[in-house]
């Protein structure tokens, strides 16, 4: 079910509260072995809510300390500092205040980095702020995390559907397109006073959308907000301490021919606290065509989606980030009649 359309999303109500901890599951990964229950655990996640949250990780706790205290270090100084590393239509990594998603402004600014030379798409070099030398180690450092931490659940997305882990890895292939995002989410509107015209009150942290690629990794720190939409409702998120939210992304949804979902979730605007969070978009490579894999193919289950070049299909979503091109580019699209 395509729910990108639906004009009344956003007005769909919010779940029980009593029911987030039934719906948003919680998985200890220390071992993802073939046969495990953490693997059939992460595929019955992927194949209701597409969300479920992550504990036995690997990803030292230092290392989060250290990324959240730079984080907070970089939204928190002048201004000028951030202006200097602003992203660009032609360069998307950097510093961006004026982000639309679904063509509507979103109450965030952002920081996005990618792998150091392996953007295929953009051809574009990561910028870094040149008044803390020290954020970009502690930040390509996260990076090698989480891409791990990423391969280890893409093995295990694999294996719960019947798969070899390691069946995806060739459309990955040491030089896949993911990136890093540091999201705040403050409590004033980040362009409030500016001399844009026209320039509307944003209304949502960021609004209802999925997200393009194969999976995301986020860390969310303890002040809320994310929620996805599943039975026409939605559902709180709730922070855990030290965990990482995964959900399934459209690229996954695309490969697994509809099993696996690619859920839609928003955020909240904030109204008392500012919020942090550090997704991790894993994304092919720049070089992936993206279909129904043929092994999971029947006669009675026929391909629902011709194939993505996903390049392509990333560049157009990222377009959408800064101006309103009509229609945002969504796997509805590709879907076979």
């Amino acid at each position: 079910m395509d729910l990108h359309g639906k004009i009344d999303l956003d007005a769909h109500p919010v779940a029980d509260r009593s029911l987030v901890r039934e719906t948003v599951p919680v998985i200890d990964i220390r071992s993802l072995e073939d046969g495990s229950a953490a693997v059939d655990e992460i595929a019955a996640a992927c194949r209701d809510l597409g969300f479920f949250q992550v504990v036995g990780h690997s990803v030292p706790q230092a290392l989060i300390d250290q990324v959240w205290k730079k984080t907070r270090e970089f939204f928190g100084s002048p201004a000028q500092n951030r202006a200097a590393v602003l992203r660009s239509r032609d360069n998307p990594w950097g510093y961006y205040n004026n982000e639309l998603t679904k063509n509507q402004r979103d109450k965030k600014e952002v920081f996005d980095y990618t792998t150091p030379g392996v953007d295929g798409i953009y051809g574009a070099e990561n910028r870094w702020p040149s008044h803390d030398p020290a954020f970009r180690t502690v930040m390509l450092q996260y990076l090698e995390a989480v891409s791990g931490l990423s391969l280890r659940l893409l093995h295990a997305f694999c294996l719960g559907l019947g798969l070899p882990g390691k069946f995806l890895d060739p459309d990955f292939d040491g030089n896949h397109t993911g990136f890093v995002r540091l999201n705040h989410y403050p409590v004033e509107d980040p362009l409030r006073g500016s001399d844009i015209p026209h320039m509307e009150e944003a209304d949502m942290g960021v609004h209802h959308h999925s997200d393009a690629g194969a999976l995301t990794v986020l860390l969310q720190d303890d002040i809320g907000g994310l929620q996805v939409h599943h039975d026409n409702h939605w559902h709180d998120v709730p922070p855990l301490d030290s965990a990482f939210v995964i959900n399934t992304g459209d690229m996954m949804q695309v490969w697994s021919n509809d099993r696996y979902r690619s859920p839609v979730h928003r955020v909240l605007p904030m109204r008392k606290s500012d919020r942090y969070s550090l997704p991790f978009f894993f994304n092919p490579s720049a070089a992936a065509k993206v279909s129904p894999l043929p092994s999971l193919l029947t006669p009675d289950n026929p391909a629902r989606y011709r194939t993505i070049e996903w390049a392509q299909f990333r560049g157009k979503r990222t377009d959408g980030d800064y101006a309103n091109y009509g229609t945002e580019v969504q796997i509805g699209q590709y879907r076979l009649p």
